[in-house]
């Protein structure tokens, strides 16, 4: 919704980073399955920048608000800007509680005091900076203290041996402490970050991405027949995402496949660069943020995820739900996520950082259509063990555990 326009529901915004500025729709009734109203749940994460942890952070908020329960987010980073550079909260409550760079004091004693103000019952703090900030401030609330859980989307911010003592000792103050992948949760165990850690997936609405429905009229948009085979990339520009690999990949299947149109979709620091790679390269298209993902999926002959690291991406199961062939690599959670079953891979992958293997199984699928139609078939058949209803389960278990 872009803030010129008036809410439907009477939602005011606000921009500002005055300490505890709350965004929020107009009040409505809250009924918990506490059977309590004043029982909240707050997501505490950096801001809402678009990506897999803010994604995940929003969508569990607002199936809270659906089932009547009451969900905030507050964010310490960056306050929610607009929509047309950050995810739109609409209509999740959201608040701002600035921090200091570095380790912070005053931020655990303002964040204490708003846990007790506001009497919440639950926070789900988003990484390992969220966790050791609502770890230390959940003590000081007192006998207010809310229950504290805690999920890592991705691997620690900051490698130091005082920040991996922090975590571990927040951690042990949490009430449960998950990862989105199995590989991370083990890393993480293994490393001394935890001292344990549970796996809980992320998950998908496989209603919304699944093979029915339109394509958005890409190839129209783009401006290339309707036959024409489109490679997609949907990723932040972040070095980990190895878009170098994609454009290197291009040139040897634009050698032999030249009607082939590479879309490279996001936004990140390392656009420009990006652009500028390509720029002598007419068969890579660069298009931005993509606020609705599924209509680009479905018109993708082939989905690519060279990552160099990665936990549970949702780009990747949202390719897998709309039935697109996918190619990934041997990293994080991304080989369980396309584990094969009965003999038969839901995914192709490749190592990471080899852009001329990248190309031979993007090559390998352009080559013939039936493959690309068995290996998108079993892709959604894949997809649907990770249906956000599975992962909204297992977190309100934990939300309303007494």
């Amino acid at each position: 919704m872009h803030p010129r326009s008036a809410p439907s529901d009477g939602a005011s915004r606000a921009t500002g980073s005055g300490l505890g500025e709350l965004v929020r729709p107009a009040e409505r009734a809250f009924t918990s399955r506490w059977g309590n109203d004043r029982a909240r749940v707050v997501h505490l994460l950096s801001g809402l920048e678009v990506g897999g942890k803010e994604r995940v952070a929003l969508r569990l908020a607002r199936q809270g608000l659906e089932e009547g329960e009451r969900h905030e987010l507050w964010l310490f980073d960056t306050p929610y800007r607009s929509p047309d550079i950050d995810l739109d909260p609409t209509p999740v409550p959201t608040r701002f509680l600035p921090r200091c760079p570095g380790w912070d004091a005053r931020f655990v004693r303002t964040l204490a005091r708003h846990i007790r103000v506001h009497q919440v019952s639950a926070i789900h703090a988003h990484n390992d900076t969220a966790l050791c900030y609502a770890a230390f401030a959940s003590t000081l609330a007192g006998r207010q203290r809310p229950r504290l859980i805690a999920t890592f989307h991705t691997w620690p911010t900051h490698s130091t041996v005082g920040a991996r003592l922090s975590t571990r000792l927040a951690a042990a103050r949490a009430d449960a402490v998950g990862a989105v992948s199995d590989d991370l949760a083990r890393r993480l165990v293994a490393a001394g970050w935890l001292a344990h850690c549970r796996t809980i997936w992320n998950g998908i609405d496989v209603d919304e991405f699944s093979p029915n429905g339109h394509d958005g009229g890409w190839h129209a948009r783009l401006g290339i027949a309707r036959d024409q085979p489109m490679v997609v990339h949907l990723a932040r520009f972040d070095p980990i995402k190895r878009h170098v690999d994609v454009i290197e990949a291009a040139r040897v299947v634009h050698a032999r496949h030249p009607e082939v149109v590479f879309v490279l979709a996001g936004d990140g620091p390392l656009l420009s660069e990006m652009r500028r790679r390509a720029s002598a390269l007419p068969f890579i298209r660069f298009v931005g943020n993509v606020r609705a993902a599924a209509p680009l999926l479905r018109a993708a002959s082939v989905f690519v995820l060279p990552s160099q690291d990665e936990a549970a991406p949702l780009a990747l199961l949202e390719a897998m739900a709309c039935g697109r062939p996918c190619i990934c690599t041997e990293v994080g959670g991304m080989p369980a996520m396309v584990e094969v079953r009965g003999g038969h891979p839901a995914g192709l992958l490749v190592p990471t950082c080899n852009p001329g293997e990248l190309a031979g199984a993007i090559l390998w699928l352009l080559d013939d259509a039936s493959r690309r139609t068995e290996l998108g078939r079993r892709a959604r058949a894949r997809a649907e063990y990770f249906a956000f209803a599975r992962q909204w389960e297992a977190y309100r278990r934990l939300y309303c555990a007494t």
